[in-house]
């Protein structure tokens, strides 16, 4: 029980980690398709059902790595918070922002959204993939509304960051220094094989 409590934290925090610059382009849409933002949310949301259609597949795939390896998946989001690390701190960290010329029919502004999210996708996909190929099913179908908790509770608090400007500068300001380390601690849940690790039949 307490696995199955502690894989909700940690997928938690592998969508946040994975998802920021997500998030502050889905701010900046909100932002920019103020009276549309119906579409601009139906659009992330779809896009997160992708991804975790996707990373799903992904860990089906992996079924058929030998169960001793599976743990060996917890490098790659190690690398990824390592390189964001280094990329930070060499000073050239990015940030994603809506580039898209103005539009305003309903279906382009969820084609805008939905296209522009998918493009900063890979890493989301990665790491859900590997959460759910180094997890039973049991803990599969939290990690699910886990990921659908965060999806909701990322557009509330960018709805309120458009209304609140300080909030979502302060975000963009200092998140991309934390979601590393994140990263680094999902990939050693993951290299640490426990409870929730898939077992061998």
């Amino acid at each position: 029980m307490t696995n199955l409590i502690g894989i909700g934290p940690i997928a938690a925090g592998a969508y946040v980690a994975t998802n920021m610059d997500n998030f502050i382009l889905l701010a900046a849409l909100l932002a920019r398709y103020r009276r549309q933002s119906i579409n601009v949310v139906a659009g992330y949301f779809t896009c997160m059902l992708i991804l975790v259609i996707v990373g799903f597949g992904i860990s089906e795939i992996a079924n058929y790595v030998p169960i001793r390896y599976l743990g060996l998946l917890g490098v790659v989001p190690i690398y990824i918070g390592v390189a964001e690390l280094v990329r930070i701190y060499r000073g050239k960290e990015e940030t994603a922002v809506a580039t898209e010329p103005s539009l305003d029919s309903n279906r382009r502004v969820f084609s805008t959204t939905l296209i522009s999210q998918l493009g900063n996708g890979v890493d989301t996909i990665l790491i859900i993939g590997i959460l759910f190929a180094d997890s039973t099913p049991a803990t599969d179908t939290l990690i699910i509304f886990t990921l659908a908790a965060m999806a909701i509770t990322f557009v509330l608090v960018a709805m309120y960051a458009v209304r609140h400007p300080t909030v979502g500068s302060l975000i963009s300001r200092y998140a991309h220094h934390i979601l590393p380390f994140i990263l680094i601690i999902v990939g050693v849940y993951v290299l640490a094989n426990t409870a929730t690790d898939a077992l061998p039949n």
